[in-house]
């Protein structure tokens, strides 16, 4: 028998694909191909020095002293297996007791294996950089199931082995928003099994059980696991930070970046994802149980490809529910339970060696009913107490709190446990720990430092703030995201709700989430200078990750009567928002323009053109025309900030009403206004939009209005002006036109602006689509139809008009008039999209009148959701027509 290595090994695993297939269709044959395998895998491990330490049932785990030999072994199986098996190579530190091994690099190679097709082998980095002479093609870094980093994956090629492969089973390769974990996932692999097994039965299954058990956890690693079975992938929705039942549908729209409608939110989201086939994650549903199950029943009803799973202290009570108990961990010095108390010490003592406390570390899990954050609470004080300290102090603190353990219900346990660790903070961390509580979808710390930690002796400072946030990570009560460029905190629900407890018991709420309001008012007034700079980026990076908090902080404004903090809010954050293709800021500015005209509140001429601007991209034009027309009023009057953005709301909304003219004219009053010179936004949409609308400057006028506009260094503004110069140039130097437009639209994909990105990119499409190749103008209109149907901005209206066009010269006359009526739906292109006015001429005249009105009207019918994907089923057909099919 080979050596059993020890501190670094190199894992190969290997896994039948398809083997539960082939056991119900073919068992006899099964069995026999089995033995085989299990021969074939034996013999190659064994003949590198590998030791075979675990059979799974379709495949094997072997571990070797030599990161080469399980390559050559993996290579050796790979060519004499007949079944298509799938294998995966990892390399790292890692325990062995008795005939297993455990730590982090098994995992791993787990998920390199999964993350591979039949025939092929996976190796991470971390064997890659031991071993040299062998053929390697990097794979890139990918997202794997239950790890918190990308991981670098390489294909293993040699003679005899396959090389093409479909793409890699990874969370990139498939829709969703699913997070990346930063612990690992330790046991529950039965309930994994069991609650997949219940997604396949049932079309809403509720995680149910105490808070801290575990209830999230297993239900995004069992997403992860399943979710390439659904089309359009697997999404989670956060609940916490919504404090208001009666925002919940909007906070759900909001992710799927859903516009509202006439008939409401529900209507609206109902409609997006009525042709869904995805799995829809609703995580801490217990504080708007009704309107959660209310709004449950409604998606189960309006869309049959839609799964629900959620997670809630008690059921939802909807008809056909599954609710799935969550039990705790199993309990025994070799349990689940003791296994996760030992992982999270290492993460804070990483030689914590627990050979001699094992019965400790036992019992510590069985005082804490194997309630995973209770465990977690625990092991995070192995810095400053040995287990033996943290058991005999449990057991005192438990039997001081309840008298009688035996009478202690787990949620009791759990309590007492958050009580316990929250006791042996000192009074500066009990404060931070409580006022963080106000916080919706985590903080950085800049907005710990505003918010948190102030009392009658004075404030600390960020220094200061940091030892604190990093003492409470340490104490697992904050959790600490590094995946991006700045630190960002939060805090898991059950233990924001005890602090939210606790800084209701000090009397401080109030206080707080007034700091709270005018510190996300001053950040998105200092967002709004940005956006309209060189760092627009980091507007967008703001409405990405403080959307929440925004949210939040503008409704306990509104509810409270502090009317500054919420019309900032409302005017500085909507445009970034809109261009970022969110949703979640449409009707906030109309909300407080009453109060804002009122009290004569100095952003009064921005709030107004945010009002015209939700207004007229959602296609309400008469409402979205009045606000601009007042915002314009008031953009010489002292009392107020100047900003003539509203210029540019009126003249898209004259253009898409036909009047070229009236769109120009008021375009050039904008470009003209002395309030355009920081950021000539109002010239570059004179060029860009001029350019569109047929109204070219004379070449040196162009190049000194460029130069302007490159001067601020404002991306947007750069991006509309070289579109100008692109379209001024298209009839005459087509190929200089597309790189021109392929630049503008690379400035605007690198800044983060997909809004004006895709409008931009319909220009270059249509000037693609004008080429005798509509190929590669097809595939290009896939990301402008995709973005439209998103969120339904009226400003995408012109690029579906384009592909309207090249529809109809491909003879796609009846999906072309469809189309048309989803895209019109009273607005006037003709103006917008050239040959638009022509191309229905046509379509008229060959499909007959009545046949063209008739398929008008039906498109018109269409949501926008329902007219993408029409839209997208007509490129996909003309692409096979001219095969070009990806």
């Amino acid at each position: 028998m080979a050596d059993r290595p020890s501190g670094t090994v190199t894992f190969l695993f290997t896994d039948i694909e398809g083997s539960t297939r082939r056991w119900e269709e073919e068992p006899d044959a099964m069995q026999v191909a089995l033995a085989a395998h299990d021969e074939v895998v034996r013999a190659a491990i064994e003949a590198r020095g590998g030791w075979l330490f675990k059979h799974t049932g379709d495949g094997a785990y072997a571990a070797f002293a030599s990161a080469r030999a399980a390559v050559e072994a993996a290579i050796d199986a790979q060519r004499a297996l007949e079944l298509p098996v799938r294998m995966g190579i990892a390399t790292g530190e890692a325990e062995r007791r008795g005939d297993d091994y455990f730590g982090p690099p098994l995992n791993r190679a787990a998920r390199v294996t999964a993350a591979g097709h039949g025939g092929q082998i996976l190796a991470a980095s971390s064997t890659v950089a031991l071993v040299d002479g062998f053929e390697l093609i990097d794979l890139g870094a990918r997202r794997l199931r239950d790890l918190s980093e990308p991981l670098q994956l390489f294909q293993v090629c040699a003679d005899g082995l396959g090389r093409d492969f479909p793409p890699l089973n990874t969370l990139d390769a498939v829709p969703g928003n699913l997070p990346a974990q930063t612990t690992s996932f330790v046991g529950r692999e039965a309930e994994v099994t069991a609650v997949r097994e219940a997604l396949q039965a049932h079309r809403l299954v509720t995680l149910v059980g105490v808070g801290g058990v575990g209830k999230t956890r297993l239900a995004l690693q069992t997403a992860a696991e399943v979710l390439d079975q659904y089309r359009d992938g697997a999404w989670l929705v956060e609940l916490a930070p919504i404090l208001d039942a009666a925002e919940l549908t909007e906070g759900v729209a909001a992710v799927f970046s859903v516009p509202p409608q006439a008939g409401g939110w529900r209507d609206a989201l109902t409609e997006s994802l009525r042709g869904r086939q995805m799995l829809l994650m609703l995580d801490n549903c217990e504080h708007v149980l009704d309107e959660a199950a209310s709004l449950v029943e409604a998606l189960i009803a309006a869309c049959p490809g839609v799964t629900i799973m959620a997670t809630s202290r008690e059921a939802l009570g909807v008809a056909g529910e599954s609710a799935w108990p969550v039990p705790s961990l199993g309990l025994g010095a070799d349990s689940a339970a003791s296994t996760l108390f030992i992982e999270r010490v290492r993460a804070v003592v990483p030689d914590f060696n627990p050979s001699e406390d094992l019965e400790v570390v036992a019992e510590i899990c069985r005082r804490l009913d194997g309630i995973p954050l209770a465990i977690e609470l625990a092991a995070a004080r192995v810095r400053s107490m040995s287990p033996s300290q943290i058991r005999d102090r449990l057991d005192e603190r438990f039997r001081l709190l309840t008298g009688s353990r035996r009478s202690m219900e787990r949620h009791q346990t759990l309590r007492h446990a958050v009580q316990w660790s929250y006791d042996l903070l000192n009074e500066v961390e009990r404060r931070v720990l409580q006022q963080a509580s106000v916080f919706a979808g985590g903080f950085s710390i800049a907005g710990a430092t505003a918010v948190c930690g102030h009392d009658s002796d004075g404030e600390l400072d960020e220094f200061e703030m940091l030892d604190v946030l990093d003492s409470l990570v340490r104490k697992s009560l904050i959790n600490v995201d590094r995946t991006s460029g700045e630190l960002r905190y939060s805090m898991l629900e059950t233990i924001r709700q005890f602090a939210e407890e606790r800084l209701a018991e000090s009397g401080e709420g109030e206080n707080v989430r007034d700091r709270h309001a005018l510190f996300f008012a001053d950040q998105a007034e200092a967002a709004f200078e940005r956006f309209r700079s060189p760092q627009e980026i980091l507007a967008y990076r703001f409405v990405d990750d403080e959307i929440a908090n925004a949210r939040a902080a503008f409704r306990w404004a509104v509810d409270h009567g502090r009317a500054d903090p919420a019309i900032r809010i409302a005017a500085c954050i909507h445009q970034a928002a809109r261009f970022r293709l969110r949703t979640e800021t449409f009707g906030w500015a109309a909300e407080v323009v009453d109060v804002a005209r009122r009290i004569e509140h100095r952003k009064l001429p921005l709030l107004l053109t945010m009002a015209s601007d939700s207004a007229w991209g959602l296609g309400r034009l008469e409402e979205a025309k009045a606000h601009g027309r007042e915002a314009i009023a008031l953009a010489n009057d002292e009392r107020f900030e100047p900003i003539v953005w509203a210029y540019a709301d009126l003249a898209q909304i004259a253009a898409f009403e036909g009047d070229v003219e009236g769109a120009i004219d008021l375009l050039r009053k904008g470009a003209a206004h002395p309030a355009d010179r920081d950021d000539r936004l109002m010239l570059a949409c004179l060029l860009g939009m001029g350019a569109v609308l047929g109204h070219h400057l004379p070449e040196e006028e162009l190049t000194e209005a460029l130069s302007k506009i490159r001067a601020t260094g404002f991306p947007t503004a750069i991006g509309f002006g070289l579109a100008n110069r692109a379209a001024s140039m298209a009839e005459d130097n087509t190929t200089a036109a597309i790189e021109l437009y392929q630049q503008a639209v690379d400035i605007l994909e690198a800044c983060g602006d997909r809004l004006i990105e895709q409008l931009v990119r319909s220009q270059l499409v249509s000037l693609l689509a004008r080429s005798e190749d509509p190929g590669p103008a097809l595939a290009s209109f896939v990301d402008v139809v995709n973005d439209w149907q998103i969120c339904g901005d009226t400003l995408l209206a012109s690029g579906i008009g384009h592909l309207v066009v090249l529809l109809a010269r491909l003879g796609h006359h009846e999906g072309a008039s469809q189309l048309y009526g989803a895209v019109t739906r009273g607005l006037e292109l003709g103006a917008l999209v050239s040959g638009l006015d022509a191309c229905i001429s046509s379509l008229r005249e060959a499909m007959g009148d009545a046949a063209f009105l008739s398929s008008r009207d039906a498109g018109a019918a269409l949501s926008y959701q329902a007219a993408g994907e029409l839209a997208r089923e007509l490129i996909q057909r003309a692409r096979d027509e001219l095969g070009q099919s990806p």
